[in-house]
């Protein structure tokens, strides 16, 4: 299994060799999907996520164990359109990750609301940075470029296995943002925080027993990061909520800070960052990550997974 390692300190020359070529062909069709207009990349998009779901047999079944565990009131049927319409929007959000990487954020500028852009600016004012939390929806790419217009936000990103790719998402972000920040980095985290700055994190995804506390996600006890409640509470900076989401006629982003956080409690925080993140969700439920495997570690160790078959 191929090492997920940085490429912003090598060269484009190191991934020119014959093993990298079908990957730079993929980008190229890329870059020139990029160029299509909003309602051909929606179609496409939609095509792209009906093919998905039909094929994939492993990220549908996940979709359909994590719907299963969270809308257990749902029919069968009402969880399989549900799923088919979350597949048309990754689909969709593929071609807005091209967009996002290959276009100037321009091209889509006049589609984009920012809402409540004055808490930035208060929850700065005290100095102490702020953290923004947000969860992963379809449309993180574009709306996280977005972002970058109004905020000198410094993303905290996962490093992908395809080195090619790294090496276009990394220079594309380090082209929008001022600073981006690899997720292991913690350092860098506090570093920028104590400049006054912005630091975004997608704190929605499970990363393993060592980083994280359990906490009720939809009524089921969920690995939930840690993290953001020790760091909130080390640096006494601003804990903002982001939501953001793809509308009919375009985008949305809006922030809100939170009170009370942190409590002092770990389990408690996580508790209140699952339960906001469940109130966005269900605004925009087909948005998003129900693909991911969200419960893939679980409280008792040992214990098999939702999605073994």
């Amino acid at each position: 299994m191929a090492k997920k390692t940085t490429t912003l300190d090598k060269s484009i020359t190191n991934f020119l060799g014959p093993k990298h070529w079908l990957s730079w062909g993929a980008m190229g069709v890329a870059y020139l999907l990029s160029y299509l207009p909003w309602c051909g990349q929606k179609f496409l998009g939609n095509t792209l996520g009906t093919i998905h779901y039909a094929l994939s047999t492993n990220r549908k079944n996940i979709c359909h164990v994590n719907l299963k565990i969270c809308f257990p009131d749902m029919s069968e049927e009402e969880r399989t359109q549900l799923a088919k319409a979350h597949f048309k929007s990754m689909g969709i959000g593929v071609f807005e990750m091209f967009v996002s990487w290959f276009q100037d954020r321009s091209k889509t500028e006049e589609k984009v609301m920012f809402n409540n852009q004055d808490v930035i600016e208060k929850a700065l004012n005290k100095g102490k940075g702020c953290i923004i939390i947000g969860a992963h929806f379809s449309s993180i790419d574009l709306c996280g470029t977005h972002m970058a217009r109004y905020i000198d936000v410094h993303p905290i990103y996962k490093l992908q296995r395809n080195p090619v790719v790294n090496w276009v998402m990394e220079r594309q972000r380090e082209a929008i943002f001022t600073k981006t920040i690899e997720r292991k980095n913690v350092r860098a985290v506090i570093k920028s925080l104590k400049e006054n700055k912005a630091v975004w994190y997608a704190i929605d995804q499970d990363y393993g027993r060592k980083n994280s506390v359990f906490a009720p996600f939809y009524g089921r006890q969920c690995a939930t990061i840690s993290q953001i409640s020790r760091l909130a509470q080390n640096t006494k900076a601003a804990i903002l909520l982001y939501d953001y989401g793809r509308t009919e006629n375009g985008y949305f982003l809006s922030l809100t800070e939170l009170e009370d956080y942190p409590s002092g409690d770990e389990v408690a925080d996580a508790t209140t960052i699952n339960k906001l993140v469940e109130a966005q969700i269900n605004n925009k439920k087909e948005q998003y990550f129900w693909s991911h495997r969200r419960f893939k570690t679980q409280p008792i160790n040992g214990d098999p997974s939702p999605y073994r078959k």
